[in-house]
């Protein structure tokens, strides 16, 4: 029986694998993000999880990135499919959100997208 048993998983893990680098989160909430109001707190509670990484930059912002990786391979059809989504969000010297500044496998809607990334960067690059 324990050869049957483990002779099913060897031929079920040899159809297929799945690997993922990070934890889901839900990128449907960024449009709820608003500029100079929403903390660090509040975004992971919209995303549904913490960030993965940080770093500050010299202004002393700091951005916070969120990814998910996502491959599935076939042996069988030699199918090879990946996704990848990432998020970084910049928050200001004093704690709020300032922009998105990279977007990757993430679809905004035209408005958003404008407030979030575009009209903050470009407001961004014209403060002293």
């Amino acid at each position: 029986m324990m050869r049957i048993v483990g002779s099913l998983l060897l031929v079920l893990l040899m159809c297929g694998a799945k690997a993922t680098i990070g934890k889901e989160f839900n990128e449907a909430n960024l449009s709820q993000l608003q500029i100079g109001q929403t903390t660090l707190a509040e975004a992971a509670k919209l995303l549904g999880r913490p960030a993965d990484d940080s770093q500050v930059g010299q202004s002393g912002a700091v951005g916070h990135t969120w990814t998910y990786i996502q491959s599935k391979s076939s042996i069988w059809t030699g199918n090879v499919s990946s996704s990848t989504k990432s998020v970084m969000l910049v928050f200001n010297t004093n704690g709020t959100f300032q922009r998105i500044f990279t977007l990757q496998g993430i679809a905004l809607q035209p408005e958003d997208m404008r407030r979030l990334v575009a009209d903050s960067a470009a407001a961004h690059a014209a403060s002293p």
